[in-house]
C-alpha cells in the first residue's frame, strides 16, 4: 500500500495532525477576553477554551464509529476541517459572547470530527516502517501546529483579542488539501458468516479514565490560567503568555520522546514521574518570579504530561484484549475531554474558596500533582497482562 501513496498524500495527513491542537489557540489570550468582556466571570470566560473539549466528545465517538464504513474518511475531513475554520475564525467578527460559545461549540464539533482521522488513515493506508514513522511524525506534527498556533494566537491578540481567532485560517490550508488530495483506505471486509471479536469493557478501564481525567485538573489551571498570571505579576502579556504555553508544547515533545526509556528504566515509578514533574512545574511557575523559569516550569508541565499519558494507554494495552483496545481508547479520551470540561468549574470553586481565581487553582494543582506522586511511589499502576 504505501509505495501507490504520494508524497502529496503524505502532506495531506500529516496536515491533519498540524491543526489538532488548536483548541489551545487561544489560551494565551483569556486575560486579554477577560478585560474585553469585564461584566463576566473568570469561569465564564474560561469556557471558550474548555466548551470544544465537552463538543469534541460525541463528535469524536461517531467519528470514530462511522469513519471508513458509513462515511468516507474524505467527507468527514471536509466536514470536520470545514467546521475547525468556520467555527474556530467565527468569533473574530463576534461582539456577543453567547455567539462566541456557539461558534465555539462549533469549532469543537468540527476538532472532534478530525480527531480520529490522522492515525486511522495513516493505519489503513501504509504498512511497516513507513506507518511506524508516519504515526510519528504525526504525533510531532501536533506538538508542532500547537507551538504554532498558539504562537500566533498570543501575538494576534497583543493587537485586539478578537485577532486571537484568526490563526484558525491555517486550517483552509488543511482543508484544500484534504479536498485533493486524500485518498480513500481500502475496507475492511470480513469473511462470510465468521463472528465478530468481541469488544468488552473492563471496570479498570473507567477507573483509569478516571484517574486520569483528574490529571485535567492538575494541567488546565496553568494552561488557562497563565496569560492572567503573568499580566497580574506584571511580567508580560499576551506574547509573553503564547511564548510561555508553547514550551508546554515542545516539553510536550520532549515527554514523547523519552517516554519508552523511562518506561523502560523507571517502570513502576513512571506514573509518579509524570506527577512530580508537573508538581515542580507550579513551584517554578507560582514561586520564581522570572519568565525564564517559569517558561521551564511549563516545559517541566509539558513533560509530565506526555509521560502520562501514554502511560495510561500502556496500561490500556496491558489491561484490554487487542480487539477492545480502540473503543477503551476512544473512552479515555472521551473522558479526558469531559474532565477538561468540569476544570473550568473546579478552577472556579478553588478559586472561590482561596479568593485567587488564578494563582489558588494552581497551587490547588501542584498539590495534588505531589500528592499522587508520592502515592504512586508506593502503588505499582501496571498491571500484568491479561486476557478477555
Amino acid at each position: 500500500m504505501a509505495q501507490k501513496n504520494s508524497l502529496i498524500t503524505t502532506i495531506a495527513i500529516i496536515s491533519i495532525f498540524f491543526i489538532a491542537m488548536g483548541v489551545g489557540t487561544i489560551t494565551p489570550a483569556l486575560n486579554s477576553i477577560m478585560l474585553a468582556f469585564p461584566d463576566l466571570s473568570v469561569s465564564t470566560i474560561y469556557l471558550t477554551s474548555t466548551l470544544p473539549s465537552l463538543m469534541c466528545i460525541p463528535a469524536t465517538l461517531l467519528a470514530g464509529a462511522v469513519a471508513g464504513n458509513r462515511v468516507k474518511f474524505k467527507t468527514l475531513g471536509i466536514i470536520g476541517v470545514g467546521l475547525f475554520v468556520i467555527g474556530g475564525v467565527a468569533p473574530f467578527f463576534a461582539t456577543d459572547f453567547t455567539v462566541i460559545l456557539i461558534e465555539r461549540a462549533i469549532f469543537g464539533i468540527g476538532l472532534g470530527i478530525i480527531s480520529p482521522i490522522g492515525n486511522a488513515l495513516i493505519i489503513g493506508l501504509y504498512e511497516g516502517e513507513k506507518q511506524a514513522s508516519l504515526l510519528g511524525i504525526g504525533t510531532i506534527m501536533m506538538n508542532v501546529g500547537g507551538i504554532v498556533l498558539q504562537f500566533m494566537g498570543g501575538g494576534l491578540a497583543g493587537i485586539a483579542w478578537n485577532y486571537a481567532f484568526l490563526p484558525h485560517l491555517l486550517g483552509i490550508i488543511t482543508l484544500l488539501l484534504v479536498m485533493f488530495f486524500l485518498p480513500e483506505p481500502p475496507k475492511i471486509e470480513h469473511p462470510a458468516g465468521a463472528e465478530k471479536p468481541k469488544i468488552t469493557i473492563k471496570p479498570v478501564i473507567w477507573i483509569v479514565a478516571a484517574l486520569f481525567g483528574v490529571v485535567m485538573f492538575i494541567d488546565y489551571p496553568m494552561l488557562m490560567g497563565m496569560s492572567t498570571f503573568l499580566a497580574n505579576n506584571s511580567i508580560g502579556g499576551p506574547t509573553t503568555a503564547a511564548v510561555v504555553l508553547s514550551f508546554f508544547t515542545v516539553g510536550g515533545m520532549i515527554g514523547g520522546a523519552v517516554f519508552a526509556s523511562v518506561f523502560k528504566f523507571a517502570k513502576r515509578f513512571t506514573v509518579a514521574i509524570g506527577l512530580l514533574s508537573m508538581a515542580i512545574a507550579y513551584i517554578f511557575v507560582l514561586y520564581t518570579g522570572n519568565v525564564a523559569l517559569i517558561t521551564v516550569g511549563a516545559a517541566f508541565e509539558g513533560i509530565g504530561f506526555s509521560i502520562l499519558m501514554p502511560s495510561v494507554f500502556t496500561i490500556v494495552g496491558m489491561t484490554a484484549s487487542p480487539q477492545s483496545v480502540p473503543m477503551c481508547a476512544s473512552i479515555i479520551l472521551a473522558v479526558m475531554n469531559a474532565f477538561a470540561f468540569v476544570t473550568t468549574y473546579w478552577i472556579a470553586f478553588i478559586g472561590g474558596v482561596t479568593g485567587d481565581p488564578v494563582g489558588g487553582p494552581m497551587f490547588a494543582a501542584m498539590i495534588i500533582a505531589a500528592v499522587g506522586g508520592v502515592i504512586f511511589l508506593f502503588v505499582d499502576p501496571f498491571p500484568k497482562p491479561k486476557n478477555d
